[in-house]
């Protein structure tokens, strides 16, 4: 996997004719990876999953980058997904999946059912890119002859299950030694929070406050802060 090298910038907020400066920073290329995926339920497929994690202390805009869902039969992308006007928190996580009201924590609904492969002998894939350029990839279930170039040491050959509820996902959470085999194994479907090793469905429900609303609290802290300010001085002797 080539390594892209991280950049930090300071988001200016745009409200009308003013901005408002945030003491935050937000990482351009970071680490991202491909933490946790679910692409096999009991009966129909309709809680399918692909969960990414930002490792880095800074938030993440997905500006360029794109999800490549790669048939083992022939090592081309069957769906390729466009991140950009997407972003993920510090230590944070970004869920995409069949619909959001299926999968807890999912933050973009993408396809309506069975929108992932299953693998099978020849295997399937999935790879994130940046600029075309591939950031991480996981095989699940074979290699076959097309996907020798995104399995990252070798092949993770434990696969989901169509008849218990669980999921492949990097135990423990968010480490990526790029060997996929060390990395990866069978896991309880926590969608949008830490992986845990078992099976069933441990999802904890998160409730992030949104950007917008984000700002909104900000400025109304400082306006707070500012009326008291000024109600204080308004008591000290001229």
């Amino acid at each position: 996997m080539e390594i892209i090298l991280k950049n930090t910038i300071n988001p200016a907020y745009l409200l009308g004719a003013g901005i408002i400066w945030l003491g935050t920073s937000t990482s351009i290329h970071a680490a991202v990876m491909i933490n946790e995926i679910d692409y096999d339920q009991p009966g129909g497929d309709a809680a399918e999953f692909i969960e990414l994690f930002n490792p880095d202390t800074n938030s993440i805009v997905l500006v360029g980058y794109t999800l490549d869902l790669v048939n083992g039969t022939n090592g081309s992308a069957y769906n390729t997904f466009d991140l950009s006007g997407l972003s993920i928190a510090a230590i944070g996580y970004l869920v995409l999946c069949d619909d959001t009201r299926t999968v807890t924590n999912c933050d973009i609904g993408v396809a309506s059912g069975s929108w992932i492969q299953n693998g099978g002998s020849n295997g399937d894939a999935v790879a994130l890119l940046f600029g075309g350029t591939i950031i991480d990839s996981v095989v699940y279930e074979g290699i076959g002859s097309f996907l020798g170039s995104l399995a990252e040491g070798s092949s993770f050959t434990v696969a989901d299950s169509n008849s218990i509820t669980m999921s492949i996902a990097r135990l423990p959470n968010g480490i990526d030694t790029n060997i996929n085999a060390s990395d990866f194994n069978s896991a309880c479907i926590t969608p949008g929070s830490a992986n845990m090793s078992g099976t069933g469905d441990c999802s904890i429900s998160v409730n992030a406050v949104p950007v917008p609303a984000a700002i909104w609290l900000f400025g109304s802290g400082l306006i707070g802060l500012i009326g008291i300010s000024r109600r204080k001085n308004s008591r000290l002797p001229g």
